[in-house]
Parts: structure tokens; sequence; C-alpha cells
């Protein structure tokens, strides 16, 4: 079977550095979108947060897409994340133009793409986290 090719993009992160897809080949990515007002994101990412800070960064990159053009209030974020005490890292996603790119239908998903950026794996909120850890390992297991 064929795997899709990850659509490109760049996005600016809330430190205000630029991340795009092309610099993160050779690595495997994990990427999980999400908005502040969503319950199950309220749930998922404080699992995102323990993980996020155990990564070999040499070979691996992790990030949250907050999907702005699905929020309330974008200006929100920032605040979300400090009194969340969030550190994990934060793509702006331009509106919904990266979720729609990957064809995401709900928050949160997560899209994992192997070192080759190839979607590896779409996982839902019905997806238990401890599972996309599972098909991470596998693929840093190449």
């Amino acid at each position: 079977m064929e795997q899709e090719t990850a659509p490109h993009f760049c996005l600016p992160s809330l430190d205000g550095e630029t991340v795009c897809r092309k610099d993160l080949l050779g690595k495997v990515v994990l990427l999980s979108f999400w908005v502040t007002w969503c319950p199950s994101c309220q749930a998922d990412l404080p699992q995102k947060e323990v993980f996020a800070s155990s990564l070999d960064a040499n070979r691996f990159a992790f990030y949250t897409v907050n999907v702005t053009g699905r929020e309330a209030d974008p200006d929100q974020v920032r605040p979300f994340m400090r009194e969340n005490g969030y550190r994990f890292p934060v793509l702006l996603d331009d509106g919904r133009s990266v979720y729609d790119a990957f064809g995401i239908t709900s928050v949160p998903t997560s899209i994992l793409i192997d070192s080759q950026g190839r979607v590896a794996g779409r996982f839902d909120e019905t997806v238990p986290f401890v599972q996309i850890v599972e098909e991470i390992g596998r693929l840093l297991q190449r």
C-alpha cells in the first residue's frame, strides 16, 4: 500500500519560530491538533506534556498544532498554556489550512509522520495515547 506523503507546511510557533515539514525530514514526527475549548483535548494534553519532556530530539519531533480557525478566540492560546503550565511546543495553524490539508475532521487528532515524510498513522480521541507511543517506538526502531 502506498503511503500518503504528508502535506508541506510552514507554521509559526507560539515562541515566534517557524517550523516547516521539510526541515523535519529524517525524524519521526507527531503532530497533535487541538483547541482550547475541547474537553477531549483538555484530557489529552497533560499526557502530551509528560511525553514531550522525555523525547530524543535528534530522532523525534513533537508539536501540538492549535487550530486557530476553530478557536473562539485565538488570543486565548497563550494564557491557556500558561494557566496549565504546559511547555510543549505549539504551532499555530493558519486558520485551518494544515488541519484541512491533512483531512482532519475533529480534535484532538494526532498525525504520525515517518522519517521519510509519509503519514504513518492518524489517531483521533478514541485511540489510547499509549497506542500512539507504541507506533512511534516501532518507527524509531527501523
